[in-house]
């Protein structure tokens, strides 16, 4: 009985340390990093008071992403991941930028061409309902363009383009890795318009791929979203 109890104990030391090697892997802590931001602020709504729901989301979201895009800021520091991505020589920086704001301007072509695609064999209307939402919130509370336009921008491209897509690039090649990343990219944003955040998860990869640099498609991911939020506000 005594060595029964010791043997379980055996299993159970080896599986927690199994599982704390497995946390300390940059791709799971980045992956589960990104996961409580989405969630915490759902947690900071149930405990506030019913007459500061919204405000709790709101700022709460605020909290959420800003906290989570530091952490997977300073976990993409400390990078663990290997892939042929990340063990090539990066672009210098004059080239990131330049990308970046390159990739800006394909972006939103890439843009434009899918939207007339949803809309003109789709029947797919052109706007989108997750930036209509997001232009009223940002109307009332106007400190959540920080969250819009830079920190979603940082956790996305950590965990779409260096986790995921660089995980399946080795795998897959770099068409099966940009498929897959950017559906998953595209339906993590619960829209109707699938072919259009597709077709940015395409051009974010590229850009990764071009300069084998995360902060390329970082640099583009945001000033796009900021474009199109200041564009769109009236």
């Amino acid at each position: 009985m005594i060595q029964i109890k010791k043997s379980i104990a055996s299993k159970e030391e080896g599986l927690m340390s199994q599982m704390k090697k497995l946390i300390k892997q940059t791709p799971i802590s980045i992956i589960i990093t990104y996961i409580i931001a989405q969630f915490l602020p759902v947690l900071i709504l149930a405990i506030a008071p019913k007459s500061y729901q919204t405000e709790a989301l709101i700022y709460g979201t605020i909290f959420s992403f800003t906290a989570g895009a530091m952490v997977m800021l300073l976990l993409n520091q400390r990078s663990t991941i290997k892939n042929s991505l990340t063990l090539s020589p990066s672009a210098p920086r004059k080239q990131v930028v330049m990308w970046g704001l390159i990739g800006t301007l394909i972006a939103f072509a890439s843009q434009i061409v899918a939207s007339l695609i949803e809309s003109q064999l789709l029947g797919l209307q052109m706007e989108s309902a997750n930036t209509q939402n997001i232009l009223l919130t940002i109307g009332k509370y106007p400190f959540y363009l920080i969250i819009v336009s830079i920190m979603a921008p940082i956790m996305e491209e950590l965990v779409f383009r260096k986790v995921i897509f660089g995980f399946f690039y080795d795998l897959t090649g770099v068409v099966g890795a940009a498929v897959i990343s950017s559906l998953l990219f595209a339906f993590i944003h619960a829209d109707s318009h699938i072919l259009l955040y597709s077709t940015m998860g395409f051009v974010f990869s590229y850009l990764y791929v071009k300069t084998k640099n995360i902060a390329t498609p970082i640099i583009a991911h945001i000033l796009m979203n900021t474009s199109v939020i200041l564009l769109n506000l009236n």
